[in-house]
């Protein structure tokens, strides 16, 4: 019996043993398993475990392939970054989660058109048919070539099921406590203001059967009308496959539009709130616009590709072409304007309150110089940035939405091919014909790399669990998630380590933290009374309270602090303003009980306060020489002071 410290560590990989503060696996043990997470603790102290969940996201071999699935996964998000319940209307919130539903559907419809307009037609008929002249069994070149076009495409879109269908095979059915057969819960749809909260949450495989089943609908019904489409213009000088795409787009349009107006319009739930925790307005409209944006962009790179396959051709784009310009000049013009919204950020910044450094050369630090200063005031100002970095890319969503309806009206035509393209490429379309196709491979080996560049798989697994943190209810093609697994995972274990010791600190770290409060919101009263919680470096605020209010909002976690401080312990959360992701997360500018701020660099203590004893694995910081950001929070002195207080706490007996 005792009191443990169970760590949950962010994201960034699997930290083996480097998330107990060891620098050999020989000095954990495994006190637990998981699919394919494990449970460490120290050899030396077993009451110091940690949940090493980092598999789930970096283990697969696959993982630089998931980049072409991330239009599938911001729609799945756009779902989930609706208003909070008291926002928003009932009848209003059913109608944005059905135009979610809606925009999944034209975006698997359009991956279908797209492929087939790459394989059948550029492909297909005009490469192999009208190019190569490839004849089988005396049949005409150009139906060969369509045919082997219209296979791979269903090839390709099958592939896309297959995979769905594996990953929800191997985790939303697969539960670490799975309730009793009967629970109704298990088998009704998603309710209405279901939450973290809810047991069910994580449990909705028959949904997820069920959606999946509705999108091979939506292929079924794409390829049948791309066979129509076909067989019309087979007589034709082109296929008429960009024209399916553009009523396809039209409607997307037409979609997102209607998505705005019923997000943009909701109130705010506390009108006095600050503006820093204030979500953007029309967050899920401009989820799907970043997705129809990606898909367009990344699709018309590739058929600018297979068009080279055929060298001397000169036949003018066809209309899935005809804003290929305009997305190219939305990149520069966001990129700019992104930029100069950092750089703004970054001199924002102010570190005048540090002390001077008074300490002659050779003598222990006391304070800072300018250089110091400045960076302090630089790495304040970027962290605010990033804090706030969803708003950049809401401006390139409607930059893009308003850039292609502009161009569109400009471009239509009464008759057919509806959307007119221009004749010759534009500046801006050449150079999409190698930015677009090389965009996407920079993006893979990106990922690909990132497994060993750890400063690279910071900023990509950052975003990366931030868009797999949530069940696959409005996309099934989306990237799958790993909560499915982890959150069930630390459940079991929580009331585990609950059941069989005096109390338990959970000590939770940047995406970890996000993990421990949809762990803990669920429990009982009981168990979480047992439970201390350290946070720190935490995006509950920052990012995910501001993105999905209605899921990881204020009132959720002011809920889960009441629940907490029932106990003897409560919650005690760590913050820097140096921080690009961690902040308070009571409130805007934090709870002086709860939120604790760290200074960065750090303040002391002086070489002469420290103890001789050096057996620490994780030793204080050094004073006034490093900044540290969103790293090393174990090696605070307000961290150590922090297990101190809440393990006493802890074992004092409940009022």
């Amino acid at each position: 019996m005792g009191i443990r410290e169970l760590r949950i560590h962010g994201v960034g990989g699997s930290p083996g043993e480097r998330l107990l503060g060891l620098t050999h696996p020989d000095q954990a043990v495994v006190v637990g398993e998981g699919r394919p997470t494990v449970f460490l603790a120290r050899r030396r102290n077993r009451r110091i475990e940690g949940y090493d969940w980092g598999g789930l996201t970096s283990g697969s071999v696959w993982q630089p392939l998931w980049v072409l699935l991330l239009p599938f996964t911001l729609v799945n998000v756009a779902g989930w970054a609706h208003p909070a319940p008291d926002s928003i209307s009932g009848r209003r919130l059913r109608a944005l989660r059905a135009l979610v539903h809606v925009s999944g559907a034209l975006l698997t419809a359009s991956w279908v058109v797209w492929t087939a307009i790459i394989m059948v037609d550029h492909l297909g008929d005009r490469w192999l048919g009208q190019h190569i002249g490839l004849r089988v069994a005396g049949v005409e070149p150009r139906v060969v070539g369509m045919v082997l076009g219209g296979l791979v495409t269903l090839g390709v879109m099958g592939a896309l099921w297959a995979v769905a269908r594996s990953s929800r095979a191997r985790f939303e059915a697969v539960e670490a406590d799975p309730a009793p057969q009967d629970d109704p819960e298990r088998v009704s749809g998603w309710g209405l203001h279901e939450g973290l909260e809810d047991a069910s949450f994580f449990a909705h495989e028959t949904d997820m059967n069920e959606r999946l089943a509705w999108h091979v609908g939506v292929i079924a019904v794409s390829a049948l009308g791309l066979l129509g489409a076909t067989v019309a213009s087979y007589d034709a000088d082109r296929l008429a496959l960009g024209e399916v795409l553009v009523v396809l787009g039209a409607a997307q349009l037409a979609v997102v539009g209607l998505l705005a107006a019923v997000s943009w319009t909701a109130r705010p739930a506390d009108p006095a709130s600050p503006a820093a925790l204030r979500p953007p307005p029309g967050l899920p409209a401009a989820a799907v616009t970043l997705a129809i944006a990606l898909t367009n962009g990344v699709f018309a790179g590739l058929t600018l590709l297979a068009m080279r396959l055929t060298p001397g051709r000169q036949e003018p784009w066809g209309p899935e072409l005809a804003l290929l310009d305009v997305f190219v000049v939305v990149v520069l013009v966001w990129g700019i304007v992104a930029a100069v919204w950092v750089i703004t950020h970054q001199r924002r910044g102010d570190a005048g309150e540090l002390p001077v450094r008074t300490a002659p050369v050779g003598r222990e630090l006391d304070g800072v110089d300018p250089v110091m200063r400045a960076a302090v005031a630089r790495a304040r100002g970027l962290a605010a940035a990033g804090h706030d970095a969803a708003r950049p890319l809401t401006w390139f969503a409607w930059l893009f939405l308003l850039a292609a309806a502009a161009a569109s009206a400009l471009r239509i035509e009464p008759t057919w091919p509806f959307l007119s393209a221009p004749a010759e490429p534009t500046v801006a379309g050449r150079a999409a014909a190698w930015l677009l196709p090389s965009l996407v491979a920079i993006a893979i080996v990106a990922v690909w790399r990132s497994a060993r560049v750890p400063s690279l798989r910071r900023g990509i697994g950052i975003l990366w669990d931030v868009l797999t943190f949530w069940p696959r209810r409005f996309h099934p093609l989306a990237v799958r998630p790993y909560t499915e697994r982890a959150v069930p995972e630390l459940q079991a274990r929580i009331r585990h380590l609950v059941a069989s010791d005096d109390g338990l600190l959970v000590s939770a770290h940047s995406q970890g933290t996000v993990l421990a409060a949809a762990a803990l919101a669920p429990l009982d009263d009981a168990e979480v009374a047992r439970v201390g919680l350290l946070t720190y470096g935490s995006p509950l605020t920052t990012l995910y309270g501001r993105i999905f209010p209605a899921y990881l909002g204020s009132a959720m976690l002011l809920r889960l602090r009441g629940r907490l401080e029932a106990g003897p312990a409560g919650w005690r959360n760590l913050w820097r303003a140096t921080d690009p992701i961690g902040g308070p997360v009571i409130g805007a500018d934090g709870d002086p009980v709860v939120d604790l701020e760290c200074p960065d660099p750090a303040t002391g203590p002086a070489s002469t306060e420290l103890s001789e004893d050096d057996r620490d694995p994780e030793p204080l910081r050094r004073p006034w020489i490093e900044l540290r950001g969103h790293s090393y929070y174990y090696r605070e002195a307000a961290y150590k002071a922090a297990v101190t207080e809440l393990t006493a706490a802890l074992r004092r007996p409940p009022a």
